[in-house]
């Protein structure tokens, strides 16, 4: 994706960088290194280098890239920018050689993603729509909300819940999440969907949420964090734990849906959940988008978002792009959709329904 226009600093923020790259801090290069005039394209390209460079959580996890080299290799197209929209591509071009989709661009609500694995995902929204009118035609499951619960019978004898969670983020309330989920609680099993949960969300919602879920107390996953201007200062594995939380838990049955669209907040509650022995993870690997990001303002409209923790499975698991795998593959294709078929929802009916 091209993006035509970026990166006109606001005063104090290229003061404050530009004081960051004079004070010393700055990674493993010699200083004091130029930046260029204030308001220059290159002192800009510099200030988004040196950002990550004092705050890139996964250096240690690219033992075959050197980030000082990666510097010499783009200064001197950086010093010869002269337009925005090339600043804009040379920093996706130095961002890329990291692989990490954790790393992202943000123009206001436009996501540019540094890199993208481009892997199929396997949930579509009006097969999904077509699914929820069958179950509950009484539901108003008409637009994807932030998350949503029903109640319905597929057979006269059964009844399963369904909830899913679209948004971790900002918007998620989950103080209401509890009464909102408080029809499921009579069901004999449950479908928890978080295929479309497609954004990085705050882990405090995740944190709070799954103890809707939870019988037992257990460990989740660990966490390292940079602490210090090395590239490698971190602190020793954290650990965190799934809890129960909320007036009352639903601990019957559980097929939690997973996808390749299912990132970050929404990974760490895959985490939470799949520590408790009723739930079952079926469909495909999540995004591997499960480590916490700062966020730094580039402009008025711009930002970078640069993760400064890193996350681990209870088997010690660096969870960087490969995510997180289900219990049991479900295979979809487009084919699938095309013919108003989601292969997903169909094995988690028909494994309630056992």
């Amino acid at each position: 994706m091209r993006i035509v226009r970026i990166f006109k600093y606001v005063s104090f923020i290229i003061a404050a960088g530009i004081a960051l790259l004079t004070s010393g801090i700055s990674g493993c290069l010699n200083d004091p290194y130029s930046v260029g005039e204030p308001d220059s394209l290159f002192s800009e390209w510099v200030l988004v280098w040196d950002l990550m460079d004092n705050h890139y959580s996964c250096f240690f996890a690219h033992e075959n890239i050197d980030w000082d080299q990666i510097y010499h290799k783009y200064r001197e197209a950086a010093v010869n920018l002269t337009s925005r929209e090339e600043l804009v591509d040379l920093c996706l071009q130095m961002l890329g050689e990291l692989q990490d989709q954790n790393l992202i661009l943000r123009a206001g609500a436009i996501r540019v993603d540094t890199w993208n694995q481009g892997y199929f995902v396997n949930w579509d929204f009006s097969v999904w729509q077509d699914y929820m009118r069958e179950w509950d035609p009484s539901s108003f499951f008409v637009e994807l909300e932030i998350y949503d619960a029903i109640a319905f019978s597929p057979t006269p004898t059964d009844t399963v819940g369904y909830v899913y969670i679209s948004d971790l983020g900002s918007g998620f309330d989950w103080i209401g999440f509890y009464p909102n989920t408080f029809v499921i609680q009579y069901c004999s099993a449950l479908i928890l969907d978080l295929r479309m949960c497609g954004e990085s969300g705050i882990e405090m919602n995740s944190y709070y949420s799954c103890g809707r879920f939870i019988s037992e107390t257990a460990l989740a996953y660990y966490r390292v964090l940079r602490t210090g201007p090395g590239r490698n200062d971190m602190t020793g594995m954290l650990s965190f734990y799934a809890f129960k939380n909320g007036g009352c838990q639903f601990t019957n049955p559980t097929i939690l849906l997973t996808g390749r669209y299912t990132q970050g907040a929404a990974e760490q509650l895959v985490l939470f959940l799949k520590t408790q022995q009723h739930v079952t993870l079926i469909g495909d690997t999540t995004a591997g988008f499960a480590n916490p990001a700062v966020s730094f303002n580039l402009t008025e409209n711009w930002r970078i978002e640069i993760p400064n923790m890193a996350t681990y499975t209870p088997d010690s698991t660096l969870l960087l792009n490969c995510g997180i795998p289900p219990d049991i593959v479900v295979p979809v294709s487009e084919a699938d959709f095309a013919a108003g078929v989601d292969p997903v929802l169909d094995a988690a009916l028909e494994m309630v329904l056992q």
